[in-house]
C-alpha cells in the first residue's frame, strides 16, 4: 500500500489548475463607468471577453446600460463618471479599487459576461455586486 502525502497532492492538484487559472483571465477588458473622484469609489462595470465575435456590440451596451442607471438614479448621477471602454482589469483595479500588496486584477473576483457593481470605501476591500 503507496502512502501519498497531503501536501505532495496538494501540489499535484494546484499544479494541475494552475494553467486554468492563470489562463481563464486572459483577453479580459471591462467596460462600463467608474466614479472614482469621491471617498467611496464605484463601478459599475462588465467582464467581456476579446475574443468574442460580439466584444465590440457587447461593450458598447453595457457602456449604455450603465450610463442608463447612472442618468436614473439622482444620487449617482450627482457623481462625477468616467467611461471604461474595453481597459484593462489591472488597470481599472488600480483606480483605486484595491489596496496596495492586493492583486489589481479585480476580473479575478468577477465572472466573465456578467454585471458587477463594485465599491470600495477608505481601506476596506472591494465588494462585488453581480446586477
Amino acid at each position: 500500500m503507496k502512502i501519498i502525502h497531503y501536501p505532495v497532492l496538494a501540489m499535484l492538484a494546484l499544479g494541475a489548475l494552475a494553467p486554468s487559472l492563470a489562463q481563464a483571465q486572459s483577453g479580459s477588458r471591462l467596460c462600463g463607468h467608474v466614479a472614482i473622484d469621491t471617498p467611496t469609489k464605484i463601478g459599475l462595470l462588465f467582464e467581456a471577453r476579446d475574443d468574442d465575435a460580439s466584444y465590440h456590440e457587447v461593450c458598447a451596451k453595457a457602456i449604455n446600460e450603465t450610463m442608463d442607471k447612472i442618468n436614473g438614479n439622482p444620487q449617482l448621477k450627482a457623481m462625477k463618471w468616467k467611461t471604461i471602454e474595453r481597459f484593462k482589469c489591472e488597470e481599472v483595479g488600480n483606480m483605486g479599487f484595491v489596496n496596495a500588496g492586493e492583486s489589481p486584477d479585480i476580473c479575478d473576483r468577477m465572472q466573465t459576461k456578467k454585471g458587477y457593481k463594485v465599491m470600495k470605501q477608505g481601506k476596506a476591500y472591494a465588494t462585488y455586486e453581480m446586477q
